[in-house]
């Protein structure tokens, strides 16, 4: 990326010309958290996220829903609790006891609560950042949605990326019930999943007619263990797609592929402006995808491990990696998946102070990561958390 010696862009033109691997002034970057204690509360949410991104001055926004919205009008009920501390939400009633429990998942009108809630969240959050600051509203996948509502996570909480041991067994135990429901009557699962998928595509719509630049689709089951390829594609692509087909006319929609097994060859031709995934844990590395011909543009790059210990080398070496495989183009800095609570806001601060002034140098060369400290953002070595 050579130095922009015009006029500094705007986040969104920024963020446009970064979705086209244009040149740029710097790469656009975001940090996203949860807010436990606000997030069921549309009005206090949009307070506090307007709050975050000013703080620290983001390109862009994901708006953060907690994860139970997309199952709460189904009938299923979650607990927040563990959240604050650095922990996962999880299922403790659901609406699926039996395999033919899926016949009475029926397509929902947006009006229903929880989802009329979220579009009021989505709508007064675009009002309150308008055209200054693209959004991305967050959308689960259907089968994310199934293996929610079945009550998996209370089991795991796997819907939370933790280290790879412990990830590794709980999609071994979040995969049983909707694994044996998919076993036992594949047809009310798939009558169950294509109305999970009308309800999400029309939440999709009203997202995007709210003011939002696009969504974020968060895939949280296209695991081989869990589904393998064929498998995903029969229970998972098809209503993905609807959900995507329906988002379409977003500008901005990026594909979230979450887990430490991914099925990337299938995500990745998904049709969405940039792809996220836990890079830096999860395989393929960037420079492995971009030798193998794939141009798509990335958001991320920084592990939200780092992140959330406040761990200034982690983050360097993020950084340098990120940059030698891009060389700052197609490039939008963020994390693999959600900070961690609690959160240190002075540490995310001082990154993204250094990310916003130190990154406009970059020349298009790609960075040597023995030379990372004049390619990268330079951050000072004091990393723990306060």
């Amino acid at each position: 990326m050579s130095q922009n010696t015009g006029p500094m862009l705007s986040k969104e033109e920024r963020v446009r010309r970064a979705l086209v691997s244009a040149e740029v002034d710097r790469p656009p970057y975001s940090f996203w958290r949860h807010f436990p204690g606000t997030d069921l509360d549309p009005v206090a949410l949009v307070e506090q996220t307007v709050r975050f991104a000013a703080e620290l001055d983001l390109d862009f926004v994901k708006a953060m829903s907690n994860g139970f919205y997309c199952v709460e009008d189904w009938g299923a009920v979650a607990d927040y609790s563990a959240i604050s501390q650095g922990g996962v939400a999880h299922v403790v009633r659901t609406p699926i006891a039996e395999a033919t429990d899926w016949r009475h998942i029926r397509r929902l009108p947006v009006t229903a609560p929880a989802l009329s809630r979220e579009l009021r969240h989505l709508a007064g959050l675009a009002d309150a950042l308008g055209r200054r600051t693209p959004l991305l509203a967050t959308v689960f996948s259907p089968l994310t949605i199934a293996h929610k509502m079945a009550g998996a996570h209370k089991i795991a909480g796997a819907h939370e990326m933790a280290g790879a041991n412990e990830l590794a067994s709980a999609h071994e135990m979040a995969a049983d019930v909707l694994a044996r429901h998919v076993r036992q009557a594949p047809e009310l699962v798939l009558g169950a999943l294509e109305n999970i998928a009308l309800t999400m595509a029309d939440f999709a719509r009203h997202a995007l007619a709210a003011g939002c630049a696009g969504v974020y689709f968060a895939v949280q089951d296209a695991d081989p263990a869990r589904f393998d390829d064929a498998a995903y594609g029969k229970f998972g692509e098809p209503f993905d797609r609807m959900v995507l087909d329906a988002a379409a006319s977003g500008w901005f929609n990026v594909v979230h592929m979450h887990g430490s097994r991914i099925l990337f060859d299938r995500l990745k031709e998904y049709p969405v402006a940039a792809l996220n995934w836990h890079i830096g844990q999860t395989p393929p590395s960037v420079a492995a995808y971009r030798d193998a011909g794939g141009r798509q543009p990335i958001v991320g790059g920084l592990r939200r491990d780092g992140l959330t210990r406040c761990d200034i080398k982690s983050v360097a070496a993020d950084l340098a990696l990120i940059f030698a495989a891009t060389a700052g183009r197609g490039l939008l800095l963020s994390p693999g998946c959600v900070i961690r609570n609690p959160v240190d806001m002075a540490f995310l601060k001082h990154v993204a102070t250094r990310i916003a002034t130190d990154a406009e140098g970059l020349d298009a060369s790609p960075p040597k990561l023995n030379a990372a400290s004049q390619r990268v953002p330079a951050l000072h070595p004091k990393g723990e958390c306060r």
